[in-house]
């Protein structure tokens, strides 16, 4: 087999010691009928372990890199990519919810303790966040959940998909809609689907991360700057289909969502600094010598062009009964009872030169005006258009007292009680 399967064959023996868990909690409950919930964490919200030997060279011993004490030390340069293989052809694969409570950096202990005590039996889908999501979506409907289904039904002679619900935070919601897109017996059998600060149409914060890296992590170690933290960013995959949306995909929903009544998009949110006229970050294009993306530093045209077939199958409507279970949770900030506008949402775009250095220049991208939405995900974003109003639940809370964050919303009671209510 090859670099890939090989992998795919290590994350689903990392499962499988999952699965036992899961049944083990399953026995410990009542036979009474039962509810499945299988969350899929967020962007960066899943924990990244790597193995100390490159493939070929078994057995293979894990160390966390993502994320754990490592961080501290460089460790994040060890997650990139190349292509598909990981650097230097040491496997990594996820092993759950990321947890780093040293840092207070557990945001789905409390929803998974939430589950249990409301009777739901769990299973958290860490994925790699890295890879493409409609790889991911491939290998949880054709590889994990058929193995899922037959392992807990021996042990516990009920199928978890009786009454099976998909959670997806963030990242992980559009994960699940890719999921959904594809039909057949798996996606029959869900019963419904949930996700909570989806960026259905993108959002403002990757674009920036292809010129000047990501300042959050620089500032964990000297062993990180901008040249390498673009580079890092640049080769991975998944993180490309997290751009605003494409052009075609906002001409066929423009009206749909102008009509947003509380949450209106009325003009594409990122347009050229000069001009005024739409820039389509998958479809950069150029300006006599100057470009918009840089060229020396690691982004791949060849994978933002993937990337815009992989969103647009993202912002693809749902149909039939595939669309009936399908719910959308947006969060929305208050302060002192009003919508607080504190989530980016215009930007404006310069070209530049094609020798540009993240090290040496300014960052051609600029925010331009904020809206209503959780901190990170815009309200108009995280609603897919296609979806019955009566299954698009908008919830308010406030910063403050409520700490609603878009990194927290799984911890939010206000976020449960949405989820409980779905699901009843």
């Amino acid at each position: 087999m090859g670099y890939v399967a090989d992998r795919d064959l290590e994350q689903l023996t990392q499962f499988d010691a999952q699965i036992s868990q899961f049944i083990r909690r399953y026995k410990q409950h009542s036979p009474a009928k039962r509810k499945t919930i299988i969350l899929f964490p967020g962007g960066l919200g899943s924990s990244l372990t790597r193995s100390r030997t490159p493939n070929s060279m078994a057995p293979y011993f894990y160390d966390s890199v993502w994320v754990d004490c490592p961080l501290l030390f460089g460790g994040a340069l060890l997650l990139k990519m190349s292509g598909e293989m990981d650097d230097n052809r040491h496997f990594v694969i996820s092993d759950g919810c990321v947890r780093f409570p040293a840092a207070n950096l557990v945001p789905y202990d409390g929803f998974l303790d939430w589950c249990t005590l409301n009777g739901f039996d769990w299973f958290a889908f860490g994925w790699d966040w890295r890879r493409r999501p409609d790889v991911i979506a491939n290998f949880f409907l054709n590889q994990f959940a058929p193995r899922f289904r037959e392992c807990v039904s021996r042990e516990c002679g009920v199928d978890p998909f009786d009454d099976v619900t998909l959670v997806g935070h963030s990242f992980g919601g559009m994960v699940v809609k890719l999921a959904l897109n594809q039909g057949g017996e798996t996606v029959d059998a869900i019963t419904r689907a949930i996700t909570v600060g989806s960026p259905f149409y993108g959002y403002a914060g990757q674009l920036n991360r292809y010129f000047k890296g990501d300042p959050d992590i620089e500032r964990l170690s000297f062993k990180y700057n901008e040249r390498n933290l673009v580079e890092l960013i640049s080769s991975l995959r998944g993180p490309y289909t997290l751009l605003y949306l494409d052009e075609a995909t906002f001409r066929r929903d423009q009206a749909a969502l102008a009509q947003d009544r509380a949450f209106p998009l009325r003009q594409y949110p990122l347009t050229d600094h000069d001009t005024g006229a739409i820039a389509d970050p998958y479809n950069p294009r150029q300006n006599g010598s100057a470009v918009r993306y840089p060229g020396d530093w690691g982004f791949d045209p060849a994978e933002l062009a993937k990337a815009r077939q992989t969103y647009q199958l993202v912002a693809k409507p749902l149909t039939g009964a595939t669309k009936q279970k399908f719910f959308n949770i947006r969060a929305v900030q208050t302060r002192r009872g009003a919508n607080a506008f504190e989530t980016i949402h215009e930007q404006t775009w310069k070209w530049i030169s094609p020798d540009f250095d993240p090290g040496r220049d300014d960052s051609p991208v600029t925010d331009d005006s904020v809206c209503p939405g959780d901190g990170v995900i815009p309200a108009w974003s995280a609603r897919l258009v296609s979806t019955p109003s009566a299954n698009v639940r908008t919830v308010r809370g406030d910063i403050e007292r409520d700490k609603f964050e878009h990194m927290d919303l799984m911890l939010s009671p206000l976020i449960q009680a949405q989820i409980f209510d779905i699901m009843h």
